[in-house]
């Protein structure tokens, strides 16, 4: 099970930061999470909320931390904006081809941002994230569509069915956010593929 730090280890230091970054490393995560954004003049932006004038922190950035040390799942943000959010993943997923980044993958609760980063650069994996419960046939169909790479439920749906057929379609299942200790047993248990923590020293790592 993969040791996943959410926007970095948010609960040791600032979330989308270089240190929350570096802290995940010195937990021996796997990978972290974080959140990107596409300014207005072209920017690829950290940050979890609409980038604001202090925002500084580019995607470029943390990729050259992470490179060869850490994973990076890159989730796509936007805001009531389906034609923005299919730029944010066309621009995010050529940036991500470019650069030949490795462990490297996108993910996002817009179907239109994925299916601007297939579109832009198949190539890079792509992960639907949701927190609410999907018709599971719908669900499964839209993945294929898109031929996804995983599945990024919150936490409070996933459930060990959902992780048997997730599998049967070749799908991983990376859970969020996780931080209690006998859930992150029972999804081990239940053969979650990996989980995001704001305390990622708390998942076990096979």
């Amino acid at each position: 099970m993969r040791r996943i730090g959410h926007r970095g280890a948010m609960g040791h230091a600032p979330e989308n930061t270089i240190p929350s970054f570096q802290k995940a490393l010195d937990l021996a995560c796997d990978e972290v999470e974080t959140d990107v954004w596409l300014t207005q003049d072209g920017r690829l932006l950290i940050s979890h909320d609409r980038p604001t004038a202090k925002t500084t922190l580019s995607l470029d950035e943390v990729l050259d931390f992470c490179r060869g040390r850490l994973g990076v799942n890159v989730e796509l943000k936007c805001e009531k904006d389906e034609a923005r959010a299919r730029e944010t993943g066309a621009a995010v997923a050529a940036r991500l081809a470019a650069r030949g980044s490795g462990d490297v993958y996108v993910s996002s609760f817009w179907w239109s941002a994925l299916e601007g980063a297939r579109t832009a650069a198949p190539a890079v994996r792509r992960a639907f994230v949701y927190s609410s419960s999907p018709d599971r046939a719908t669900l499964f169909a839209g993945a294929k569509a898109l031929a996804l790479w995983a599945l990024h439920p919150n936490r409070a749906y996933v459930t060990p069915e959902l992780v048997r057929a997730a599998h049967a379609a070749s799908l991983r299942v990376n859970a969020w956010t996780v931080n209690d200790a006998k859930e992150i047993t029972q999804f081990r248990n239940w053969s979650v593929d990996g989980i995001m923590s704001d305390f990622p020293e708390r998942v076990p790592k096979d």
